[in-house]
């Protein structure tokens, strides 16, 4: 079962946001998207997990999250479609960024899977598990810290006999990192940046990129964005659009909500990282209005849009 807290839904935030993570996710359609919003049947849902990580705003949890406990630095995780030992869960590919990290800091090091056909499974057209650790491990790798290895679920160490590689392992791992299960923490995006913000690096798991030349300064971004991701900046005569990608959820608010497409989905470190605008007084009706600082045009948008008008004769 679900908890859902509807107060995080990006859809409360704003009419136009057009987040559709959780019905995208949903193998079993239990979640579906109408004209008055989001609508979750619990008769559908079979407990599969994919939508939480797919949440961006952290709106979703399981009401009961699996345990995951490392065993010598080692999780073995089940399908429950496919035959084999370890923890088994509904999917697999549940595991979301924030707990992945979370376990990497709690030992983790070596990830064994064992899944059915997931080609052939109506969940199989969910993220891999595979994509999230490859992702999760670039960051571990810009914090200097050990990556955490994937490797298939009865695969034991070449030349080495199981029972023989569990006493070297037995030996060479301090007992807090033996059999312990550590604690499950907030499963949500703002739970990974967070956490790699306490290593001293600056997240580049979600991102949106900004076209300065499409941008009008109107900041509704900076208004709506719930992590502070986008910030604006006012001063007395020239004010500023800050993008801090490290905060970002990749929620969507603000590509969904910007009039001028300036922004849009993306890599962190690509597009600008923010636009400065200056104020100006129109040549024609006298109003002020914002500019880039690059240009410096002597009227306003809307005398501009006026003058590109042609004129019209109109005969009575």
């Amino acid at each position: 079962m679900l908890n859902i807290d509807e107060e995080r839904c990006v859809h409360r935030l704003t009419t136009a946001a057009k987040c559709r993570a959780c019905v995208d996710s949903c193998p079993t359609r239990a979640w579906s998207m109408h004209a008055d919003g989001l609508d979750l049947d619990p008769g559908r849902c079979d407990g599969c997990g994919l939508c939480v990580p797919a949440c961006p705003s952290g709106a979703l949890a399981l009401a009961e999250p699996p345990e995951l406990p490392l065993d010598q630095g080692s999780l073995k995780l089940v399908c429950e479609r496919a035959s084999g030992t370890g923890v088994r869960l509904p999917c697999v590919h549940a595991l979301s960024e924030a707990r992945l990290l979370d376990l990497q800091r709690n030992g983790l090091r070596r990830l064994m899977a064992h899944t059915g056909d997931c080609g052939a499974c109506s969940r199989g057209a969910a993220a891999p598990l595979s994509a999230r650790v490859d992702a999760v491990n670039g960051e571990l790798l810009r914090a200097g810290a050990t990556t955490i290895s994937v490797q298939a679920a009865d695969a034991a160490a070449p030349g080495v006999s199981p029972r023989r590689g569990f006493l070297a392992g037995l030996l060479n791992r301090p007992m807090a990192m033996l059999g312990r299960t550590p604690a499950a923490s907030p499963d949500t995006r703002r739970a990974a940046v967070q956490g790699l913000a306490a290593r001293g690096v600056l997240s580049t798991l979600w991102a949106v990129e900004l076209d300065t030349r499409r941008c009008d300064g109107c900041a509704l971004c900076a208004q709506l964005c719930p992590e502070r991701a986008i910030v604006w900046l006012e001063g007395e005569r020239e004010a500023g659009l800050s993008l801090h990608m490290e905060r970002c959820v990749g929620c969507g608010i603000c590509v969904d909500t910007c009039a001028r497409q300036a922004l849009k989905p993306g890599r962190a470190g690509c597009g600008a990282p923010g636009a400065v605008f200056r104020q100006a007084r129109c040549g024609s009706c006298g109003g002020l209005f914002r500019h880039l600082e690059a240009h410096a045009p002597r009227h306003c948008p809307a005398c501009r849009a006026r003058a590109k008008r042609p004129n019209r004769l109109v005969v009575n």
